[in-house]
């Protein structure tokens, strides 16, 4: 197969699609609209806002899988065509670029995760090159386990978002990878998708800053110690303000403030990968211990921030009862791991010595 547009397959793909449209319709089902100059409107929109359309989001990715296997050095851009699929039929086809991610997932994966590129050729505009590049999170040994880390994964994003709209959204997708011209897939899992950092910071009237180091005083208190009790929630220490380690950095328009967005929880506890572990340096003996790591604020302050959580709880432990991915038995397991942080903030005296005593210790 060729990746580009010939004007043949751009009217074979343009009926197939028509079609697929006028089943839809005629069974009563909403199927969102293909656009004749697809690749065009949708690097305008965003691909993540596109993606959003649907639900669920069912996608098949042709590409050069032996090569992509082998990506594990230098980051190498590969052809590729994204399907998103509806039954048999094609609701949405992109050429793009993909390329293996993440040094250390890179050498242990047995099937790497992968960035993609929504587009063949780069755009003239940076901006939307940027806005359209995404992170794919698959399974990486494509065993039950390993897609259960993804879901839980997922899960913990999605808890963020009931939290503060301050931080990267994420579309749960079912993927599968073949080579061109095969129907057989190579890999079938839940994954999902993350939003890129530049249509977050378009989303939240934002832009983007990288200074070599960062300090937390620089940030919106209100938004640091937000992210500091989420990350004590789920249980990971795996960040740091300072060097920026997981942590993206926004400046909020016109004049401020700037404000920390998370990412990457496969160390959290609350997702408990066998790879996790914690800092030697860190007072716990493994990831599902928590340790507090923001900075020390003043009794109103903490109890503001423990209102907060307090107030969010019902729908944090009802949103991981409802995602129906994740096997009962795993979502009795992560409500009872939520249970003991609660149990902590709603009661005083636990709170003071686990979370107040503890706070400013950790750069």
């Amino acid at each position: 197969m060729r990746y580009g547009h010939s004007a043949r397959s751009f009217v074979t793909n343009h009926l197939r699609t028509m079609r697929s449209v006028f089943l839809s319709l005629f069974s009563g089902l909403a199927l969102p609209l293909y656009l004749s100059a697809q690749s065009t409107s949708v690097a305008e929109a965003g691909i993540f806002s596109t993606l959003q359309q649907y639900d669920p989001l069912e996608v098949l990715i042709e590409t050069d899988l032996k090569r992509l296997k082998k990506d594990r050095g230098e980051e190498q851009w590969q052809a590729g065509v994204f399907k998103v699929m509806y039954g048999d039929s094609v609701a949405l086809q992109l050429d793009i670029q993909l390329a293996a991610r993440g040094n250390m997932r890179k050498k242990t994966c047995h099937f790497p995760p992968v960035k993609i590129r929504f587009y063949s050729k780069t755009p003239e505009n940076d901006s939307i090159a940027d806005i359209n590049e995404l992170k794919l999170v698959t399974s990486c040994k494509n065993t039950n386990l390993d897609e259960e880390w993804v879901q839980k994964e997922c899960l913990t994003y999605e808890l963020y978002n009931l939290i503060t709209d301050q931080s990267f959204q994420v579309k749960r997708a079912s993927i599968r990878f073949s080579m061109p011209g095969r129907k057989s897939s190579m890999l079938n899992s839940f994954s999902f998708f993350i939003e890129s950092e530049k249509e977050m910071a378009a989303r939240l009237n934002a832009r983007p800053i990288k200074p070599r180091i960062v300090s937390y005083q620089s940030m919106d208190s209100m938004a640091y110690d937000r992210m500091a009790m989420f990350q004590y929630m789920i249980g990971n220490t795996d960040w740091s303000i300072r060097v920026r380690h997981n942590i993206k950095v926004l400046y909020i328009m016109p004049n401020g403030p700037t404000i920390p967005i998370p990412y990457d929880f496969d160390y959290a506890g609350l997702v408990g990968t066998d790879y996790a572990v914690p800092d030697p340096k860190l007072p716990i003996l493994n990831v599902r211990e928590r340790v507090y790591m923001g900075q020390c604020r003043d009794e109103v302050t903490y109890q503001e921030i423990y209102r907060l959580f307090r107030f969010k709880k019902a729908d944090i432990l009802a949103h991981c009862r409802d995602f129906a991915e994740l096997r009962n038995g795993i979502k009795k397991e992560i409500g009872n791991y939520l249970d003991e942080f609660f149990y902590v903030l709603e009661h005083p005296d636990i709170a003071k010595m686990r979370i107040e005593n503890e706070c400013g210790k950790i750069k």
